[in-house]
């Protein structure tokens, strides 16, 4: 069975700030992760160093620092994607994370590097409905990996891999696109013509 929060190693890697080991029982963590689960979190924006979110009728941020060696962090994404071979779009190769961990790059950020932002009259900086955001980050991260890096990325990306499953239209040549190897260009006759 396929976990709710942190199925991959990216989501994990962000599971671990929501619910840091050393940490005591949190009676928000049940409530936030059932406003997560049941789609109370709404409207979440990903982008550089912040994700936004509508929680229960409660505008939240979660703001957090991006990574300080972008060329290391660049690097590292260039090899992964040229080792990778065919991704779907927005995945990741796990030798990626596993790159990480070894060069010592923290894929998310722990508890206290991160800054929230909520209407609410919560008295905690982590009020139940940042710690929502943070766990539907965590199953949006899960869903498409590639976020992880959005979000703690400087601005000058690297383009995302293609699709293996989108051609561009520029390399198609329309007049041999039917015809199968081999075939000559007299007339032929389809199936469904001879048919009736």
């Amino acid at each position: 069975m396929t976990a709710e929060f942190g199925a991959t190693a990216w989501g994990r890697a962000w599971l671990r700030t929501a619910e840091p080991v050393a940490a005591p029982p949190d009676r928000l963590r049940p409530k936030a992760r059932s406003l997560a689960r049941n789609h109370a979190v709404t409207s979440l924006t990903i982008t550089a160093g912040q994700v936004e979110a509508e929680v229960a009728g409660h505008r939240t941020s979660l703001r957090l620092p991006l990574w300080d060696d972008a060329e290391r962090v660049e690097r590292l994404v260039a090899k992964a994607l040229d080792n990778a071979g065919p991704l779907a779009p927005g995945d990741l190769p796990d030798d990626l994370a596993a790159a990480f961990r070894s060069e010592g790059i923290a894929i998310a950020v722990p508890p206290d590097a991160l800054t929230p932002d909520c209407a609410c009259a919560a008295r905690r900086p982590l009020c139940v409905h940042a710690l929502a955001t943070l766990y539907a980050l965590i199953q949006r991260i899960d869903e498409t990996p590639a976020l992880a890096l959005d979000l703690r990325r400087q601005a000058h990306q690297l383009p995302d891999p293609p699709s293996p499953d989108w051609t561009p239209m520029s390399t198609i040549n329309p007049a041999h696109f039917y015809k199968s190897p081999g075939e000559t260009n007299g007339p032929t006759t389809s199936a469904r013509t001879r048919v009736r």
